[in-house]
């Protein structure tokens, strides 16, 4: 299998740079600096795992992780925002978020969240067959 896809959805271009730089050699990373950006590469791309903001100019991040689960149920989404807030963590996770992490992020815990991300598709796949 070639190397599982990310995509980071952020505004600000050094956030998405972090991320690069974070998981260029373990996976493959598509970036999107805007909402139709993301919906255009989550509808062609079909990442395995998105690096969401959920707070992105002129929108809701909570609309887009909708919109993103309902273009491709089998991905997971990881939101990450500079907002630590409890009920946006609850609302996220309701709408299908597998998990969430305040900025700035500790670099050891996204990764592991990513991994587990992945494994967690992983073994989605195998219960399926």
């Amino acid at each position: 299998m070639s190397s599982p896809l990310l995509l980071a959805v952020d505004d600000e271009v050094g956030v998405r740079e972090s991320l690069k730089m974070v998981f260029c050699k373990e996976y493959r990373l598509l970036e999107a600096a805007s909402v139709d950006a993301a919906m255009h590469q989550v509808q062609e791309e079909k990442p395995h795992v998105v690096l969401l903001d959920i707070l992105l100019p002129k929108t809701d991040g909570l609309e887009i992780l909708r919109q993103i689960k309902t273009i491709h149920p089998g991905c997971e989404v990881i939101i990450l925002t500079g907002v630590n807030s409890q009920q946006l963590a609850a609302k996220a996770m309701d709408f299908g978020a597998f998990d969430f992490i305040s900025k700035p992020f500790d670099i050891a815990v996204l990764r592991h969240k990513v991994k587990k991300a992945l494994e967690n598709l992983a073994q989605k796949a195998q219960s399926q067959h």
